[in-house]
């Protein structure tokens, strides 16, 4: 039960920063040129958010694709923290949210994947 919210908390967070992405929301456009990257970079990342939250929902009745869903968190997570603190030079405190997806992807995948090995 409790991995099912936590999916689907992760879920509603990534979804919602993929859909930014993919529509160019001004003040997303802003962070991303600050980060140094293309804008059609800032696309495909809103891509695979999208269809992570989505896998990641579906994944509530299928261990497996969340458990995959979470690898793939676990991935971006690690490049938003990285363009964060390496490529923009922000504080520490601006990698918070993706620290916190970067826990609960963990979490995901642990559970779904406890029993498995």
């Amino acid at each position: 039960m409790i991995t099912t919210v936590i999916q689907v908390i992760l879920a509603v967070f990534i979804l919602t920063g993929g859909v930014i992405k993919l529509l160019r929301i001004p003040f997303q456009v802003e962070h991303w040129q600050h980060y140094q990257y293309p804008l059609w970079f800032m696309s495909v990342i809103g891509f695979l958010e999208l269809i992570g939250g989505i896998a990641m929902i579906l994944g509530a009745s299928n261990r497996y694709l969340a458990a995959g869903a979470g690898v793939l968190f676990v991935i971006l997570m690690l490049g938003a923290i990285h363009a964060h603190i390496f490529r923009a030079n922000q504080s520490v405190v601006t990698i918070i949210p993706a620290l916190v997806c970067f826990i609960l992807s963990i979490i995901v995948i642990i559970r779904n994947l406890k029993g498995f090995f």
